[in-house]
């Protein structure tokens, strides 16, 4: 009888089947074949679901389970293996949205769809294409949150129907043009693994901004659906620091639902998340003290109550669409404007990758914009001809509001004479009447929280107090080198980008 193999051997030749290889970080990953042959899964060696893909095709193919000792021996194997030749260390591992580059410039942006055929959109300054993943230069990597997106098409120009962004814009419901081209920039944003990011904030009256019953929350699952689809489109936002950074390294877009307030070190987080921060993750099954220092940088959307204080950090880096109310005679069942949103999905992706591939094309050949969010309004000014809007329409919808509200213009005014004033609104109002057009103590509290963003655009820092005994206190403030904004944002010197530095993490699972 010919001889059988022995268990451990029978584990190699499963293992056998996988291509490991160390990530940028450090990280090891596996590559494994799809069982349709035309894609591969990019899976971390220690993590729940590589375990059960070994598991799985040891008993399938040999009727047993391998003991704890042994699958050890295999994950050391595999991680020696990765170790061992240099073709497969510090390759770039992505997740959703990749890049390659030609020399110092992007040569190339690609689109994961995530599918079971393992396809994805290559995106380049002679146009786009849908391809199937295949070598070692694309890696992707999924969660088992991830969701799949459908091939974009292209639209025919000579269609008589809306252009596929037009049907867009009418299901958002937005209320002006510079609201609408807010919203291309950050989705352009989304697009590119490089650079700063803007945040995206939809803010507005309850039963405001979509056709449907749930107004900005659907505004933004759609916004949040187009590009990264998941389990849970909206989240609210996480209590630590740790918690929101565990969300970054599972979604590369992050969507925060009825935000009212955010404690300093999510701020602090959040700011440096939109250009990069660098965290310690520590890999619990690996019988090593060494942590893995990860980068993450993500798109971040928040829609927020009107409650809502914005922090000045928050302001600096966020395009703000604000959502008029809706009646109720003009709303739309969600469920129909879920279905115009699925019918119309595959022709908005292939209108955005359009519009990211006249970027790519045009970049190169522009002057490169200061100011606040430059990298954003770049981005968005070389897309221009592709969005039908004109390269002015683009700088006049990212400046901050000219000329200001009479609000602002009155506090700025009362700070030139002190640089800080406390005290309630009924005494605010007597001071600033009659600069400002509120008759009650109320008004001049709504209006503050209305013009909360331009003012901190202007450098003033806004906060409201309670006091015992149900005594309101109004802090304003002028923040040290916070001057006023030039009117022209072109000339504007460009803000400094928080640089990148690793946050100590407690030990997590890596999956």
């Amino acid at each position: 009888m010919p001889r059988q193999p022995q268990p451990t051997q029978r584990l190699i030749d499963i293992a056998r089947q996988c291509w490991p290889f160390t990530a940028s970080d450090g990280q090891v990953f596996v590559r494994l074949p799809w069982p349709s042959a035309k894609g591969a899964a990019i899976l971390p060696l220690r993590s729940p679901d590589w375990r059960d893909w070994f598991f799985y095709r040891v008993y399938a193919e040999h009727d047993f389970v391998p003991s704890t000792h042994a699958f050890q021996a295999i994950l050391n194997l595999l991680e020696a293996l990765a170790s061992a030749d240099c073709e497969r260390q510090r390759l770039a591992v992505f997740r959703r949205v990749g890049v390659r580059w030609e020399g110092p410039t992007p040569g190339m942006l690609l689109l994961d769809l995530a599918n079971p055929e393992g396809q994805l959109v290559e995106m380049s300054p002679d146009g786009w294409k849908t391809t199937n993943s295949s070598g070692t230069h694309t890696l992707f990597q999924v969660s088992r949150s991830t969701w799949s997106i459908p091939a974009p098409v292209s639209s025919p120009a000579e269609s008589p129907a809306p252009r596929p962004l037009e049907t867009l814009r009418s299901c958002l419901n937005l209320s002006s043009r510079a609201d609408w081209l807010r919203v291309l920039a950050w989705l352009l944003a989304a697009f590119r693994p490089f650079g700063s990011c803007p945040f995206l904030v939809l803010q507005g009256p309850p039963s405001s901004g979509t056709r449907a019953l749930a107004s900005k929350t659907i505004a933004a699952s759609i916004l949040r659906c187009l590009i990264d689809p998941s389990t849970v489109l909206l989240s609210p936002i996480p209590s630590t620091v740790h918690d929101l950074l565990n969300l970054a390294r599972h979604n590369w877009i992050l969507a925060f639902d009825h935000i009212s307030t955010l404690s300093p070190p999510l701020v602090d987080a959040l700011c440096r998340l939109s250009s990069g921060i660098g965290a310690a993750v520590r890999e619990t099954s690996r019988p090593t003290t060494q942590p893995l220092l990860q980068h993450y940088r993500c798109p971040v959307l928040l829609t927020v109550t009107d409650r809502w204080q914005c922090p000045r950090e928050i302001a600096e880096r966020a395009l703000t669409v604000t959502f008029p109310p809706l009646p109720p005679a003009s709303r739309t069942s969600e469920s129909v404007l879920g279905d115009t949103i699925r019918e119309a999905w595959p022709a908005i992706l292939g209108d955005l990758c359009s519009a990211v591939t006249t970027a790519l094309r045009r970049l190169p050949q522009m002057d490169r914009p200061s100011g606040k969010r430059p990298d954003a309004l770049a981005w968005a000014l070389a897309a221009s001809p592709a969005l039908g809007c004109t390269e002015e329409e683009i700088e006049r919808a990212l400046a901050p509001p000219a000329p200001p509200h009479p609000m602002v213009e009155a506090v700025r005014a009362l700070l030139e004479q002190r640089r800080q004033w406390t005290g309630t609104a009924t005494e605010l109002l007597e001071l600033l009447r009659p600069l400002v057009p509120c008759q009650t103590p109320k008004g001049v509290s709504q209006q503050l929280k209305s013009c909360m963003l331009t003012l901190a655009d202007y450098g003033i820092e806004l906060k409201f107090r309670h006091l015992h005994g149900n005594r309101r206190i109004i802090d304003l403030s002028e923040e040290t080198g916070g001057a006023s904004f030039p009117q022209n944002a072109k000339n504007a010197p460009p803000d400094p980008e928080p640089s990148p530095q690793p946050i100590e993490t407690e030990e997590v699972k890596t999956s």
